[in-house]
């Protein structure tokens, strides 16, 4: 079906993507109806010894598809889960993120679980009672037994149970993000892309920015991503950030891409949502710069771009059935219809199964005046939205207009 023909610019772009979703098979909302963001589920975790829950976010149409998705690991659960879903399916629906499944770790023993081993005398940023961060925070240094649990446990059950891609992203935040960060240069493997909001680095005196470079060392040869943000949150904070980007700019260590911000109008408690949503689309920025491309009708660009993100998670991903879809209506308005054809029929070839690729390539077809096979895919459209309960009126009105227009020639042609 036509979609938003007029692109003027890129705002109208995205715009047309997030739009086309829900035009065909809408339907009213029921009153009263609840609008769910996740559902609780638990586990027992020998290695922590406790009932562990965790809040779970699928992506929309996850059980009518067999599709297979990246997993979100998220870090105090219990106080992001709201708004990161709401991120995450953001920037899916506009195609700057692949669809992903969302977990959210709630605490139980927040300090226990999100602090390194303690060493030394460190003090705890503005403490003035020269108490050390032992004596403050006895509890404190379960890191590595709450990444095992991560890694050995709950990462295989969501992975046994769920459809999910060989791609895990870690997001934490203050000593949330200072477990990232640890988690990155003790245990690589365990994670594919990390997301470090305010990290506590001031943690036994800097010692992961110090012994950074040769943690790194030991990354994996699959391309790890690291995404660190900081707001006006002190010198305690800010100066181990900026020493630990300072080193990795220096080192460029290899396989490993990474970005740090500093947000000058945010505070400790207010990095989050923002850093989520830049991190992430910084992580996919293929996926993003893929669009602008569409804008240009290059489709080989676009396929190409999408091939070295895929190559470089470690699994496929295709272009979705929006982006070429608006790429091929921009070619039709620009009178472009053999690459328009070549757009649509791509989009067929992968989504066959979609009603709305055949009706647009039925319209790319009759605008090409071949009337014959514009009608068998609008035919096509019709039988795949009927099967799934989703037709559009557009899709018997395109049928009408091409067997007048079939009839005019027949009549034209001198035939009964």
């Amino acid at each position: 079906m036509r979609r938003l023909l007029s692109l003027l610019g890129a705002v109208l772009l995205l715009a047309s993507c997030q739009a086309m979703s829900s035009r065909v098979g809408s339907t009213p909302p029921l009153e009263g109806q609840p609008i769910f963001l996740g559902e609780k589920h638990s586990l027992r975790s020998a290695i922590l010894e406790e009932e562990r829950g965790f809040q779970l976010y699928l992506p929309p149409g996850y059980a009518e598809s067999s599709e297979r998705y990246p997993v979100l690991y998220l870090l105090d659960g219990d106080s992001h889960f709201h708004h990161a879903t709401g991120v995450v399916q953001f920037l899916a629906g506009n195609s700057h993120i692949p669809p992903m499944i969302v977990v959210g770790v709630p605490n139980t023993k927040r300090t226990r679980d999100l602090t390194p081993p303690v060493h030394g005398d460190t003090v705890m940023p503005g403490d003035t009672s020269s108490r050390s961060v032992a004596q403050s925070l006895p509890t404190a240094g379960g890191a590595d037994r709450f990444l095992r649990f991560l890694e050995e446990e709950l990462a295989p059950h969501i992975e046994a149970h769920y459809r999910t891609r060989p791609y895990r992203i870690l997001v934490g935040h203050s000593f949330g993000g200072l477990f990232a960060i640890h988690a990155l240069m003790n245990r690589p493997q365990s994670f594919n892309a990390y997301i470090a909001i305010s990290p506590s680095l001031w943690w036994n005196n800097g010692e992961l920015v110090a012994g950074a470079v040769k943690s790194l060392e030991r990354l994996p040869e699959q391309e790890r991503f690291l995404y660190m943000s900081m707001g006006e949150e002190g010198e305690e904070m800010l100066k181990p950030i900026q020493r630990l980007a300072a080193t990795l700019e220096e080192s460029r260590p290899a396989r490993l891409v990474w970005r740090y911000a500093f947000l000058p109008n945010d505070h400790h408690a207010s990095t989050p949502h923002r850093t989520l949503y830049d991190g992430l689309e910084a992580a996919f920025e293929d996926l993003r710069l893929a669009q602008w491309e569409a804008r240009t009708g290059e489709l080989a660009q676009v396929e190409t771009r999408y091939a070295r993100l895929s190559k470089r998670l470690g699994f496929e991903l295709q272009p979705p059935e929006e982006l070429i879809n608006v790429m091929g209506y921009s070619l039709l308005q620009r009178g472009n219809a053999e690459a328009a054809l070549t757009a649509f029929r791509r989009n067929v070839e992968r989504h066959g199964d979609s009603a709305n690729v055949h009706d647009s390539l039925g319209e790319a077809l009759e605008a090409a005046g071949q009337w014959d096979a514009a009608l068998e895919s609008y035919r096509r459209a019709l039988a795949l939205g009927v099967r799934a309960n989703k037709v559009h009126p557009a899709y018997q009105q395109h049928i009408e207009r091409v067997l007048g227009k079939l009839a005019v020639q027949t009549s034209g042609d001198g035939a009964p």
